[in-house]
């Protein structure tokens, strides 16, 4: 009976997309997992949702792949609609759902969720793939992305590799970082000991974030608090190092945003470019440190900066009015929750006119450098052009001179043939 509703609404739903003449539609969406828990022991269950960004739909079939080794589907029978448009696999759960007003109850955001029990220690993941159509019975074009449940308590490596990496700068006014680890993954930035900000995402059942860290100076104190007892929303862990003579001392903080709704926190820029200039390193959006030079002519830098997320907001600052010499330009994303947020620095040189003299002096060097190869280059070709030729002509005697050979040879044995035959013959009549 199960089998037979589910096969009815699959038909439906291919016949609802024909007699409206599928077509893909215009707008992009992303189709994501997400968990209610990030790390779970096993025998515990787990509620994966399937979400929807972008779009509206009406109807839909998908299937979620698992791990059948570390989890199973724990069906809730308190919903016996979704155990009704739901079909099992093996390791593939199949769903079928349209909307039965014609577009008066199409879905956004999150549109259903499954149960699942752990079974064995380790990483479970969880990926979707699927058709969804939004009221008119258009396919719309989906990104999918999956999502990672850890089963058991991760074993923990970093104070044995914390050992392995002893500080050996013995500058008594040092107070750098060597190594900064955490046993949560995600940070952002990798650490630099230049970088004193960085930023990380957790889930709501993390509540405390083990900090490890090494100094260049094996001498340096460090003190580190906000790591423990940590509260929904921002919390700031801060690692301050002081040097052995008490001289010196930095700070480095990493903002934590702690949540479950991951993409309400996403501060990533998608797009970071300034026209006419280059940033050193090239755009990556897990790298928050740029440098750039600027030609003196320009006062005012007209920069690009797109958010992954269209309902966060950026605001740039240090972009205008320009000084000569160095100036810092910082990039503020907030997340859609209003509170999370990152920034992005970029270290801008402007040159003096005495530089930029200099400048245009360098290039116009490694331009009279690069015609006078060119010209090295064009000049040597004749000759490598006249010995090619000489080859050639030399390789075409040769071979004239052999094909002569071959004929005189067997012009003579022709010849030789031919004579002994006639021999042959005369001596047969003489005999005769």
């Amino acid at each position: 009976m199960l089998k037979k509703r589910i096969l009815i609404i699959l038909i439906f739903v291919l016949s609802f997309s024909y007699f409206l003449n599928v077509s893909y539609a215009s707008n992009h969406s992303i189709v994501y997992l997400t968990s209610d828990k990030k790390e779970v022991n096993q025998g515990e269950e787990i509620e994966i949702t399937v979400n929807l960004k972008n779009s509206k739909i009406s109807a839909c079939n998908f299937s979620i792949y698992f791990e059948e080794s570390k989890v199973e589907f724990a069906p809730d029978l308190n919903k016996q609609d979704i155990i009704e448009s739901t079909h099992l696999i093996g390791n593939k759960l199949n769903f079928v759902w349209f909307d039965k007003l014609g577009g008066e109850e199409a879905k956004e955001g999150e549109i259903v969720s499954f149960k699942f029990k752990s079974k064995e220690k380790g990483l479970a993941t969880f990926t979707i793939e699927g058709q969804f159509y939004n009221k008119n019975g258009q396919l719309i074009e989906t990104e999918f992305k999956e999502v990672q449940i850890q089963i058991g308590k991760e074993e923990n490596n970093l104070p044995k590799q914390v050992q392995e990496e002893q500080g050996t700068n013995s500058e008594n006014s040092n107070s750098n970082l060597k190594v900064l680890r955490l046993d949560k993954e995600g940070i952002v930035p990798n650490f630099e000991k230049d970088i004193q900000e960085y930023y990380l995402t957790i889930p709501q059942d993390t509540q405390n974030i083990d900090v490890l860290v090494v100094t260049e100076n094996p001498d340096a104190s460090t003190e580190i608090k906000g790591n423990t007892n940590l509260q929904e929303g921002i919390n700031d862990i801060t690692i301050k190092v002081t040097s052995p003579d008490k001289t010196q001392s930095k700070v480095y903080t990493i903002h934590v945003s702690k949540t479950n709704n991951f993409e309400s926190t996403n501060t990533n820029l998608e797009t970071l470019s300034i026209q006419n200039v280059l940033l050193n390193p090239p755009f990556d959006n897990s790298y928050t440190n740029y440098e750039i030079e600027v030609p003196h002519i320009m006062e005012s830098l007209n920069i690009l900066a797109i958010p992954e997320n269209e309902k966060a907001t950026v605001k740039i600052t240090g972009g205008d009015n320009l000084k000569e010499g160095s100036n810092l330009i910082k990039i503020l994303i907030t997340a859609p929750d209003g509170f999370t947020k990152k920034t992005y620095n970029i270290k801008a040189n402007r040159r003096t006119l005495e530089q930029e003299a200099k400048y245009e002096e360098e290039l116009e060097k490694q331009k009279e450098e690069l015609e006078n190869a060119y010209k090295i280059e064009k000049t040597s070709m004749p000759i490598n052009d006249t010995d090619r030729q000489l080859t050639e002509v030399q390789n075409k005697d040769n071979k004239s001179i052999i094909i002569w050979i071959i004929a005189i040879l067997s012009i003579v044995l022709v010849v030789f043939g031919a004579a002994w035959i006639v021999i042959k013959k005369h001596r047969n009549r003489i005999r005769k």
